[in-house]
C-alpha cells in the first residue's frame, strides 16, 4: 500500500535533523505524487547502491518543507523551486515531464485551446462548444497546479483570477478517478500518470492542446511546450548521499524505468 503523507500530516511530525546516512540505512523521500510512483519502482535499484528508500507522498510543497526541516533527506518536487526556496536546498533534476489535459473518454471533443482553458478556469464559461464542462483544479501546494497556473497565466497576479466554484482535487489518482467518473470532467495531469491510467483501462483520454498532441515526440521536437522538471531536493549536508543517488539514477536500468513511464531522464 502506498504511504500517502499529506502536507498537514508532514507539518504535524516533530522536527528533527537527519544526520549522515550510512549504506543500508533508511533514506526518506517525500513530496510529489507525480514523482512518487517512479521512486517506488526505483527502490530495488537504489537498494543495490545501499540506499534503503522509504517513499511518502503529499505534494511538492510538502516535500520541500519535509526536506528543509530534516524530516526527509530528499524532497520530491514536480515544479521548479521558488526564489525563496532556492537558498535552502540543492537540486537533482531527475527528468523532464509534461502536463496534458484530460477528459472522459466519451466526451465529444478531442482538442482544447489555451483560450478555452482560461475561460473555463476563470469561470467565464462552463461549456465547450455547447457541451457542459466541470473544470477540476489541483489544490494549492501541488506542483501540477503551479506549472498549470503559470503556463496559462492564471491567478490574481496574472490578471485571470481562478473561479471559486471549481472542483478541487489532490493526488494524481484522485484526478484520474474524478474524471473517469464524470463524463463532463476536465483537468490537467502529468503525461506519465495519464498514459499509465489509459493503459490500465481507465475511461479517460488525452486532449490535444491548441491542436498539438502531448506525445514524447512533440515534447522532444519542441512543438509541445507545457513541460516541467521533476526534481529531488536535498540539504547541502547530504551532498555525499545525493552523489550516490545521482549515480544510481544515471544507471541504464534506472533510466529505462523512467523512459518506460513516459519521462525523459536528465541524468
Amino acid at each position: 500500500m502506498r504511504n500517502l503523507l499529506p502536507a498537514l500530516l508532514l507539518s504535524a511530525i516533530p522536527l528533527f535533523s537527519v544526520g549522515t546516512v550510512n549504506a543500508g540505512e533508511s533514506v526518506t523521500f517525500a513530496g510529489s505524487t507525480t514523482v512518487f510512483p517512479f521512486m517506488e519502482k526505483l527502490t530495488p535499484l537504489l537498494a543495490k547502491q545501499g540506499i534503503d528508500a522509504k517513499i511518502q507522498a503529499g505534494g511538492s510543497s510538502a516535500g520541500f518543507k519535509a526536506c528543509k526541516s530534516g524530516i526527509a533527506q530528499f524532497g520530491m518536487m514536480s515544479r521548479e523551486l521558488k526564489k525563496s526556496e532556492k537558498p535552502h536546498v540543492k537540486t537533482i533534476v531527475m527528468s523532464r515531464d509534461w502536463l496534458v489535459m484530460i477528459a472522459h473518454k466519451d466526451a465529444p471533443f478531442d482538442n482544447i485551446t489555451s483560450k478555452e482553458i482560461v475561460d473555463l478556469y476563470t469561470g467565464h464559461t462552463k461549456e465547450l462548444n455547447g457541451y457542459k464542462i466541470n473544470a477540476i483544479a489541483k489544490e494549492a501546494g501541488r506542483g501540477t497546479k503551479t506549472i498549470f497556473d503559470h503556463y496559462f497565466h492564471l491567478g490574481k497576479k496574472a490578471g485571470h483570477p481562478i473561479a471559486r466554484d471549481l472542483v478541487i482535487i489532490g493526488p494524481n489518482g484522485q484526478a484520474i478517478t474524478t474524471v473517469a467518473g464524470d463524463i463532463h470532467g476536465l483537468t490537467m495531469l502529468s503525461y506519465s500518470a495519464v498514459d499509465a491510467a489509459i493503459k490500465q483501462g481507465e475511461p479517460i483520454k488525452m486532449l490535444t492542446l491548441d491542436g498539438v498532441a502531448g506525445t514524447p515526440e512533440n515534447v522532444g521536437n519542441g512543438k509541445y511546450t507545457l513541460q516541467r522538471a521533476l526534481n529531488l531536493v536535498y540539504l547541502p549536508k547530504n551532498a555525499a548521499l545525493a552523489d550516490r543517488l545521482s549515480k544510481a539514477l544515471a544507471n541504464d536500468e534506472a533510466r529505462q524505468i523512467l523512459i518506460d513511464g513516459g519521462l525523459k531522464p536528465s541524468l
